[in-house]
């Protein structure tokens, strides 16, 4: 499918709203044919590109051989997040210059093509994103500690989603990285109920942790009394 016609001068708004070489973690729809995808994702800007990595093991991964158009926005909300991670669903919204729809945020959005893929070793994919329309919104969200957090937690949670996954497929998993991750999960959840006082945003943490702590389990790294200590 085509993109529709967008103007090259919101594309270059890009220039002044992501600087060269800076990560950030924004909120993604990935489109392929038949099937649409949404999911926190990291990126990377790379000149007038966009770089993402697909991770092996994830619901996502394989969406990487097919995705064809993107929209990436940035809500202001944690829970967000969560409900990309824990739900598989957000609020969406129509996009001005591609067919796949946009989670609704409050920070900048970001409408692109996937111009180029590779694999990369370790079973990555990579995508390589052309911005086709930018706009600000009300500008990046200020840091905060239990936005930081929440993100640390949900991606350690993903990648004990994948070690407890590829248990059947080995022998000895790295239970020195999977238990780092537990670590991690442990230290952003208390985080997380240190510098917040929502109810919503602790519930929504502590389920994240919970299943990630399972996860480590099922990957054989933890003890059922470690887990149940939570």
């Amino acid at each position: 499918m085509v993109p529709r016609a967008a103007s090259n001068s919101s594309a270059n708004n890009m220039d002044s709203l992501i600087p060269h070489d800076r990560y950030v973690e924004l909120l993604a729809v990935l489109q392929a044919p038949g099937e649409a995808m949404v999911t926190p994702l990291g990126i990377r800007r790379e000149g007038g590109r966009l770089v993402a990595r697909l991770y092996p093991g994830t619901r996502l991964q394989p969406l990487g051989y097919s995705v064809y158009e993107a929209c990436l926005a940035q809500p202001y909300d944690p829970l967000s997040y969560y409900s990309a991670v824990l739900e598989h669903s957000v609020e969406l919204e129509p996009a001005r210059a591609v067919h796949a729809p946009c989670p609704r945020a409050e920070g900048p959005r970001v409408e692109a093509i996937v111009s180029s893929r590779e694999r990369a070793p370790g079973g990555f994919i990579v995508l390589w994103l052309d911005p086709i329309h930018v706009e600000e919104g009300g500008g990046w969200a200020l840091y905060s500690r239990s936005l930081g957090c929440s993100i640390e937690l949900l991606i350690a949670l993903t990648r004990l989603r994948f070690w407890a996954r590829a248990r059947s497929l080995t022998p000895e998993p790295p239970c020195r990285t999977v238990r780092r991750l537990a670590y991690t999960v442990l230290e952003s959840f208390d985080c997380i109920l240190h510098s917040t006082w929502s109810p919503e945003l602790h519930r929504a943490a502590a389920r994240a942790a919970r299943e990630a702590l399972d996860n480590a389990y099922m990957a054989g790294c933890l003890a059922p009394s470690e887990v149940e200590a939570f």
